[in-house]
């Protein structure tokens, strides 16, 4: 018998051809969604689930008060591990990690990489598999053992194990390690991972900070327990810890250790600085769900619509199979089994629409590698049969249940209205434009926030600004001396930080208060060579050297965190040490977004030097880049030249942000299109109710205007209200979430101009969508209509 039915329905799907193709793409579009969110969440959610004792592993650290807000740290002391490890029996294994970044070279290319160190234990306590090597490599000083992608790239399928990489180290140190070791590859729901890990006996010769230092800080700590109930005892007793950090950094006090387990992170997990390893943000999941959610709410009322819109056709079929003794429940069951088969064809399109659409972006936007793979993700067979059978049932049981009620001799009589009055159904197309508008909107958002971050003033001219990655701080006298012979070159400056490309964080002392600040150590011209612009006092001066070891400068919104009205000559103290402010900066651009945060400038070693900046005549960059690379190669000629243009500096950042605004507007586009798929549905069922209404109409003389008003009334006043609503829906949720990323992303100020486009995209899409059905009432002859009345 159900045979039957499914060899029905498959007939009902080949004979309608267009209505089942609209129907099977807006399901299409919503599965596929659907199904990149899944695999994106269950990836966000399950982090670090694979390793094996995650439930009794926990990450050390470390709560501070920060000018009056208390925040929580991931980096803690260097010795904590080795003293929790010694004191507490309850501890099976504790863990230190550290980074340090280096350069690898590699025929004339240079890899910017970070050296993971790590205690021997290390695999004793996370479930990372080698595929060759042992533990033990983390105990010789020149080992290393590297991850699958590492060996990849650098060796290109070639058997690694005894290999040699050279790494020039932060701290300008060359060392050549050798390569002993290579880990499986990472599981795609890893938090931390590592390319080219390392041991501490390597660590201590680059570093003059001993191990057992208090004052010097780890990538993080993590501790492996007994039992995990146990955590509260040494939660209790931190205290001793507490103090012999304090007593050792003077300028960083901190009030208590805590804990977070690595399986079951704390709800503000994500909050924490520096954490050692990522943790989900419950916004993420937040917009993800929704995303799904209102793809699939689409797609199943444009199903419910298309399919109410066009059951006219049918009503003889279901007064003739009433009239012969079909059941109501029969009618059902058939109806139910047209839509479950169209909802399994639409799932069959939508995993190849998530593999080659979907996930290829999401992929990129969070730097994950989620695939559509159903041996490592088992989870996913039992999502597919849920999303199926929820597919199923909320796009066809109301057409399926309303449909089958009709009675046949209504349907003979000609007085079965279909959906007339049906306010469930204008609802449906209401709901669906209001998240149509809403989608469309939020789109529009983001790419004048696009715009908005290209347009800001970077507080500098990046245009004639070229920078060199130094290899060796001795590399800067010999290279200034050459390019100074260039007539097109205005200024050269030395700096171990530079904007844009790297910085570091403090932590100075104000009054009683400690404060984290962003910090560049720099030459003394080389506020001048990037040409920031002085507000107030003066730059660091070459001749004043004494002087200025503890001066600094400050950008604006330092000087307005601390309400200084006369910031000049202003003091603070950091490690001990009184610095005085000599000037003051207009706020400069530091990251692609526009956040503004405090900064300050003090006079760097030239010892430490990683960069040469050069400032040139407008219009001689190419020229200037060919001088230097010419040099370069005379000076350096087993080193190949590293260098970037200051003005795109921030393209990778654009690149990300143009990247989002595409797969937004490609969301919104689909949403927009099935939205009007229903709309289009529904004006067709209206155009043949009021055929004739609209034939009378002309006949007694009603206007071309008049006949569109009236057959369209009840469309216009739908998109009116959803228009209402989702602007407004769209407004507080828009202000809502810039309020929640001022802190990162700064102050957006977008006016009204996104609503406005956003809401003439969707009137126009629809005005199209109703446009050919309006356009044959207008040209309707009133004979061929009334010819049987």
């Amino acid at each position: 018998m159900y045979k039957s039915y499914f060899k029905i329905a498959y007939r009902k799907i080949v004979n309608s051809k267009v209505i089942s193709a609209i129907n099977i793409f807006g399901l299409t579009i919503a599965i596929g969604v659907s199904i990149a969110v899944f695999l994106f969440l269950h990836n966000h959610l399950t982090m670090d689930n694979f390793h094996e004792n995650g439930d009794r592993i926990f990450i050390v650290e470390y709560e501070m008060d920060n000018g009056g807000t208390s925040e929580i740290w991931g980096s803690t002391p260097m010795p904590l591990a080795a003293a929790l490890a010694d004191d507490f029996p309850q501890i099976e294994h504790a863990v230190k990690v550290a980074n340090k970044g280096g350069k690898v070279y590699q025929g004339e290319n240079i890899f910017n990489e970070q050296v993971t160190f790590t205690d021997p234990n290390y695999f004793d306590m996370f479930s990372f598999p080698l595929t060759s090597g042992t533990p033990d490599i983390l105990r010789q000083p020149d080992g290393i053992i590297i991850s699958t992608a590492v060996a990849e790239k650098y060796f290109s399928g070639a058997n690694p194990i005894g290999q040699v990489l050279t790494v020039v180290f932060d701290n300008e140190t060359k060392k050549g390690l050798t390569v002993r070791g290579v880990a499986a590859p990472f599981p795609e729901n890893t938090g931390f991972k590592f390319g080219i890990l390392a041991g501490f006996p390597l660590w201590t010769s680059l570093e003059k900070q001993a191990l057992n230092d208090w004052t010097t800080h780890t990538r993080g700590t993590f501790i492996q327990l007994n039992n995990p109930t146990d955590i509260s005892i040494i939660a209790d007793k931190m205290d001793k810890y507490v103090s012999l950090h304090n007593a050792a950094n003077e300028s960083i006090t901190i009030q208590s250790f805590v804990f977070d387990n690595l399986k079951n992170p704390n709800a503000n997990a994500h909050e924490v600085n520096y954490r050692p390893t990522r943790a989900g943000e419950p916004i993420v999941v937040l917009s993800f769900t929704l995303i799904g959610l209102l793809m699939m709410a689409l797609s199943c009322f444009n199903y419910i619509n298309i399919s109410l819109g066009f059951v006219g056709k049918r009503l003889k079929e279901i007064g003739v199979r009433k009239a012969i003794g079909g059941k109501k429940q029969q009618l059902i069951v058939q109806f139910m089994a047209e839509n479950f088969l169209l909802c399994a064809i639409a799932l069959l399109f939508g995993l190849m629409v998530a593999q080659l659409v979907f996930i290829p972006p999401f992929n990129f936007l969070q730097g994950s590698e989620i695939t559509l793979d159903f041996a490592k993700n088992p989870e996913l067979w039992g999502f597919l049969a849920g999303l199926l059978i929820f597919t199923a049932i909320a796009s066809g049981a109301y057409p399926a249940f309303y449909i089958s009620s009709f009675q046949p001799v209504a349907i003979f009589k000609g007085s079965q209205q279909v959906i007339k009055k049906n306010k469930l159904t204008r609802l449906f197309l209401g709901l669906q434009f209001t998240i149509a508008f809403c989608a469309v909107i939020f789109s529009i958002i983001v790419v004048f926030m696009n715009d908005y971050w290209k347009q800001l003033d970077w507080g500098y001219p990046p245009n004639e600004t070229m920078v060199v990655r130094l290899g060796d701080a001795d590399q800067y006298d010999q290279l200034k001396n050459a390019l100074s012979q260039n007539t097109y070159i205005r200024q050269i400056a030395g700096t171990t930080d530079h904007v844009g490309e790297s910085m570091a964080r403090s932590t100075i002392k104000l009054g009683e208060t400690n404060k984290d600040m962003l910090t560049y150590q720099v030459g003394p011209n080389y506020l001048e060579t990037m040409n920031l612009q002085l507000r107030q006092g003066r730059f660091f001066d070459a001749r004043r050297t004494a002087e200025d070891a503890t001066a600094v400068v400050i950008n604006q919104r330092f000087a307005d965190l601390q309400n200084w009205q006369q910031p000049l000559d202003q003091t603070f103290r950091q490690q001990g040490q009184t610095y005085r402010v000599i000037g003051v900066i207009d706020n400069f651009k530091v990251a692609g977004f526009s956040k503004t945060l405090p900064t300050m400038f003090v006079r760097g070693d030239q010892a430490a030097y990683q960069f040469l900046t050069i400032r040139y005549e407008s219009g001689a960059g190419q020229l200037v880049e060919d001088f230097a690379k010419k040099n370069w190669a005379a000076l350096n000629p087993d080193i190949p030249f590293n260098f970037f243009h200051q003005a795109l500096i921030f393209d990778s950042f654009y690149n990300r942000i143009d990247k989002v605004a595409s797969i937004y507007t490609l969301l919104s586009g689909l949403a927009l299109l099935i939205a009007c798929l229903g709309l289009f549905g529904l004006a067709s069922q209206n155009y043949a109710r009021y055929l004739k209404e609209a034939s009378i109409r002309k006949v007694l003389g009603a206007t071309t205007r008049q006949i569109l008003l009236t057959g369209n009334r009840y469309f216009i006043w739908m998109l009116l209200i959803a228009s209402g609503l989702a602007t407004t829906i769209s407004w507080f949720s828009a202000q809502y979430v810039f309020a929640m990323m001022e802190p990162y992303i700064g102050v957006v100020e977008l006016g009204i101009a996104p609503f406005l486009v956003g809401n003439l995209l969707v009137f126009l899409t629809a005005i199209i969508a109703i446009g050919g059905q309006s356009y044959q009432l207008v040209k309707i002859t009133p004979a061929d209509a009334l010819r049987w009345e």
